[in-house]
């Protein structure tokens, strides 16, 4: 019996503590406290909470701080947090809530490698291929033939590189935003369309001496730029941290494109086997708008400038397994445009150094 009333007397304690915790719907910011913190930290960062009255009082001591974006699970003052993503935090001083305090969790930034050239400014030039197609599309697989035909035409391949933009129907398993976005730029007069850097589409052409002949066009010796940069994977997103070195005075911007390989989709009128593989596909894409990236600003040759390029993953069906970066470093030209001035691919949890020519 003395068991029993104890017992009871702790479950209902329990309740109206409970009672006394805001979570759900209950949290509505009352009273007059304030919380404040760092607004950006690094995963794996303390977060250090300050929360004052309405007369600028630190209470701090006597507050209680939430973390709403998981579950509403109460939090230690500092919060060191595990995981990337936008937090949203709240505290409570007696009755008094205050109001949602948002702080962005970045994922922690990989380092550059080691540039063992500085005074090096000669780098292989790689164009941008993209084949804006998709599995219902049924003429994209003669398109995809032609590209297999020159990717094992000896001395091309290593002249380009290519992504596939799945964004003719919203059906299609490598379908994504991005690549809608992405395709949405070049104003595409019919399926499948092949473009070339940023501003040259092709529309009715599936030769594939034809394209040899596009990639010929655009190809240089020597790049007027290069790019070294280091990937990895965090909990909702890749990180790159990419390095630009200029060959050539101009103005530079960079993006950063995430891919995807081995998607299982059946392709409409495929004559092969491998056509049901879609490798290269567009994922993400670190800006849209513009679709040329980030400005780095005027460079004179032999400069470099940085950028930090974060990418959303978006689904859950997405594997992180099979991606990959793509950095695309543009440079303005006589048109007052940026169009692409070099191309490399970055692996997940690795990193490229500049391609010098030898």
């Amino acid at each position: 019996m003395k068991f029993t009333k104890f017992f009871a007397l702790v479950a209902a304690a329990v309740a109206m503590f409970a009672a006394c915790t805001p979570a759900g719907d209950d949290v509505v910011a009352t009273g007059d406290i304030t919380l404040s913190a760092e607004t950006v930290v690094e995963v794996n960062t303390p977060i250090h909470f300050v929360v004052k009255d309405s007369k600028g009082a630190d209470v701090t001591g006597g507050a209680t701080i939430y973390d709403k974006s998981h579950d509403y699970v109460q939090v230690a003052n500092p919060f060191t947090p595990t995981e990337d993503g936008d937090y949203k935090f709240y505290a409570v001083v007696g009755d008094a809530i205050s109001k949602d305090f948002k702080v962005t969790v970045t994922p922690e930034v990989p380092a550059l490698p080691k540039d063992t050239d500085t005074l090096n400014t000669s780098f292989k030039h790689r164009i941008l291929l993209i084949d804006h197609t998709g599995n219902t599309c049924g003429y994209c697989p003669q398109m995809m033939k032609a590209l297999k035909e020159v990717e094992e035409t000896e001395g091309y391949h290593g002249k380009y590189y290519e992504a596939m933009s799945h964004s003719y129907s919203n059906t299609d398993p490598a379908f994504s935003g991005a690549a809608a976005s992405i395709s949405s730029h070049y104003g595409l007069p019919g399926y499948p369309t092949l473009t070339y850097n940023f501003y040259y589409p092709t529309s009715s052409s599936y030769n594939a001496e034809h394209i040899k002949t596009q990639i010929d066009a655009l190809w240089k010796e020597a790049a007027d730029a290069g790019i070294a940069a280091s990937a990895s994977m965090a909990t909702k997103s890749a990180v790159v941290h990419a390095e630009v070195k200029a060959a050539v005075d101009g103005e530079y911007s960079i993006t950063a494109w995430l891919l995807e390989d081995g998607i299982e989709a059946k392709q409409t009128n495929a004559t092969e086997a491998w056509m049901n593989i879609h490798n290269n596909a567009i994922r993400q894409a670190a800006t849209t708008s513009p679709l040329t990236g980030y400005e780095l600003g005027a460079l004179k040759a032999g400069e470099t400038a940085t950028q930090i390029l974060n990418l959303t993953i978006a689904r859950d069906t997405w594997n992180r397994d099979n991606m990959k970066v793509m950095l695309i470093v543009s440079k303005k030209d006589a048109n007052n445009r940026y169009d692409v001035a070099n191309v490399v691919l970055c692996p997940i949890n690795d990193s490229v150094t500049y391609d010098y020519n030898n």
